[in-house]
């Protein structure tokens, strides 16, 4: 019944839109997931995006193998088998630093860290991903639940243009084709990331407000549909009387994030100073000053977000149409 079904791009990003808040109930708890992961790993999100980076590349070399052998596997049981037959194109300090979005001595830095880290290694100044075997067993477990979150996200949308998958069956997909899906999930996750470095310039600093926004989208209980302009053309969307009193205090973040409490006392002082939050000088903990809050998560750029992640479910379920 689905293989009649035309899948088209501009079919999937207005149903986001359409049904905003109810997607991002869903989202952002995920998304929070994924980049709490990413900074308890390499303790920072830049580190983080510099690893993102290798793996897509990575990834990229082994579609490459596939393009050649079209009984290449590509599954998620295969992929350190692959990963160590895959050969990367040199990159140029200055070549990853563009394209992780940081000042080429600050790319040069972390990369450094990543390397002493044992997460990267460097041999006659060619930087490569190859990590111990440790390592390994953690990323696995890391991909898993991610390759779970991707499946619900994807199901979710396929049951809004009205194509019949259950999350199984999304998820055995991903893991039998897993480095053609990741490599796209990647994509979209670093595209996703820059965008908010940009409006923050410091990624800890834009997931512990991601932190503020789980909260708010969860205690905005209206049954009824709420479409992305609908939301930014309600007066009181997030100055509601129960909305504006969500608080957290640093040591909750610092639980949630794996950001060390006296980094997370630092960043949230920060927030306040740019009077994005406020704080109760009695009970030290932090609340969100509505207005500023809204202006943070601009109409445009949540359309931006939504955007970058409909190209991934694009090209994401139009693959599954053709396998399941």
């Amino acid at each position: 019944m689905n293989k009649n079904i035309s899948i088209k791009l501009e079919s999937i990003k207005p149903q986001i839109l359409e049904n905003f808040l109810e997607y991002v109930k869903l989202f952002l708890p995920i998304q929070s997931d994924f980049l709490c992961g990413l900074y308890k790993r390499y303790q920072s999100l830049d580190n983080g995006v510099l690893v993102l980076y290798f793996a897509k590349k990575t990834h990229q070399a082994i579609l490459r193998k596939k393009e050649s052998d079209l009984s290449y596997d590509l599954s998620f049981e295969k992929f350190w088998h692959n990963h160590s037959e895959s050969t990367l194109v040199p990159e140029t300090i200055m070549n990853i630093a563009r394209d992780a979005d940081l000042p080429k001595e600050t790319a040069r830095r972390k990369l450094t860290e990543l390397v002493k880290q044992k997460i990267l290694t460097k041999k006659n100044r060619i930087i490569s991903w190859m990590p111990s075997n440790d390592y390994k067993n953690d990323y696995n477990n890391f991909v898993s639940r991610e390759i779970k979150n991707m499946a619900k996200l994807t199901n979710y949308v396929t049951n809004k243009i009205d194509l019949d998958f259950t999350v199984e069956q999304i998820n055995e997909e991903y893991k039998k084709r897993f480095s053609f899906y990741w490599f796209h999930y990647l994509d979209s996750q670093i595209k996703w990331m820059k965008m908010w470095k940009k409006q923050f310039n410091d990624l800890e600093i834009a997931l512990i407000f991601i932190q503020f926004s789980v909260l708010l989208s969860s205690k905005y209980n209206e049954e009824k549909k709420i479409t992305h302009s609908a939301l930014y053309e309600k007066p009181n969307f997030v100055t509601n009387a129960n909305l504006n009193r969500v608080s957290v205090s640093a040591t909750s973040v610092s639980d949630i994030t794996g950001i060390p409490r006296a980094t997370c006392i630092r960043k949230l002082n920060t927030m306040v100073q740019e009077k994005i939050l406020s704080q109760d000088k009695n009970n030290k903990r932090y609340f969100i000053i509505p207005e500023a809050f809204k202006g943070m998560i601009s109409k445009k750029l949540t359309d931006e977000a939504a955007q970058i992640f409909s190209e991934f479910y694009f090209i994401s379920i139009k693959a599954l149409n053709t396998k399941i």
